[in-house]
Formats: C-alpha cells, sequence, structure tokens
C-alpha cells in the first residue's frame, strides 16, 4: 500500500504527516529529493534529502525516483527505491508529492490511496505561507497561484480532506488505510 498525499504549500502537510505517524507505527513518511536550500530547522535527510543539481540528475539517470518536477525553481522528486524498501519492511509509505508529480505516480501506481489537503480558506492559506516568513512576496504570490491551480485539480485525489484540525485529518486518513 502506498498513500499519496498533496496540497498547496502551507496547507499542513507535514504536520499531518507528523501526527499520523504519532498516531501510527506503520506510517513512514518517504523523504523527498530537492535541490533547494533548507529553511531554518530542516534537516536533511528527515525532512527532505538536500542535494546539488549534479547530484540529483546523476539519481535521475540511475533510475532512483518515481517522477520529477522544477517547482518553485527547484528540482523535486519521490525516490522509488526508498518507497519500496519502505514497503518491504510492511510499513505504508506515504508521498508528500506535488499535483503533477502525484499524477505520474498514480499511472504507475493504480493502488495508491491518494488524498489531497486543502485549506479552510484561501485566506488562511496566504497566512500560513507568509507566517513562515522565508519567502519573498513575489514567492508568496507565486505560491497562491499555484495553490489555486493545484486545487483546481484536486477531484482527480480519491479523497479530499479540509486541514481545519490536524487530529480530525488523521483520523480520517487512518480509516482510509484500514
Amino acid at each position: 500500500m502506498i498513500v499519496i498525499l498533496s496540497g498547496p504549500s502551507g496547507v499542513g502537510k507535514d504536520t499531518i504527516i507528523d501526527a499520523w505517524r504519532a498516531a501510527d507505527p506503520r506510517i513512514v513518511r518517504v523523504v523527498t529529493y530537492t535541490t533547494r536550500k533548507p529553511r531554518a530547522g530542516e534537516v536533511d535527510g528527515r525532512d527532505y534529502n538536500f542535494v546539488d543539481i549534479s547530484t540529483f540528475k546523476y539519481l535521475l539517470d540511475q533510475g532512483h525516483f518515481w517522477e520529477h518536477k522544477v517547482v518553485h525553481g527547484h528540482y523535486y522528486a519521490s525516490p522509488k527505491k526508498d518507497t519500496e524498501a519502505i514497503i518491504e519492511q510492511d510499513k505504508i509509505p506515504v508521498l508528500k508529492i506535488d499535483v503533477q508529480g502525484a499524477i505520474e505516480v498514480m499511472h504507475l501506481r493504480p493502488d495508491a490511496i491518494t488524498v489531497f489537503i486543502l485549506p479552510p480558506s484561501l485566506e488562511e492559506l496566504e497566512a500560513r505561507i507568509r507566517g513562515r516568513k522565508t519567502d519573498d512576496e513575489e514567492t508568496i504570490q507565486k505560491r497562491l497561484r499555484n495553490a489555486h491551480d493545484e486545487m483546481a485539480l484536486s477531484d482527480r485525489y480519491q479523497l479530499q480532506i479540509v486541514n481545519d484540525d490536524v487530529d480530525a485529518v488523521v483520523r480520517k486518513l487512518m480509516e482510509a488505510v484500514r
């Protein structure tokens, strides 16, 4: 079983996955590879696998990824081999992935459980993005435009869950993997 979890930047995907992992030890977050720089507090290998572009391209050439995309000017990829290793341990891998990449993986793994996380409102989403204090105004506006486009594709997912209560979201996710 694989779970694909998507949602716009700032919707709370990491918070949800952390709470879900605390509630169910079978849940393992697949650590995405990226060429972007770590944000304050992010740890390599835990939050993302931070690599330079040449390492990323080498892994891509080696078939290490399910999919890869450029998002907000940086490369991101979901590691196929890491996902398979989690499955071999009888755990449930969760791919936290953007919409375009998710659609690619859905074609490769039609058995995946697909979940799109929605914000309570666009105003709340903007407040969360601004609250990070990590992006300039141009990047914030780009993230908000992308959020609109991503949410328009949420109907491609089996489940759409509004993140207005993390505990309620986790309960719904636990029901989905039963």
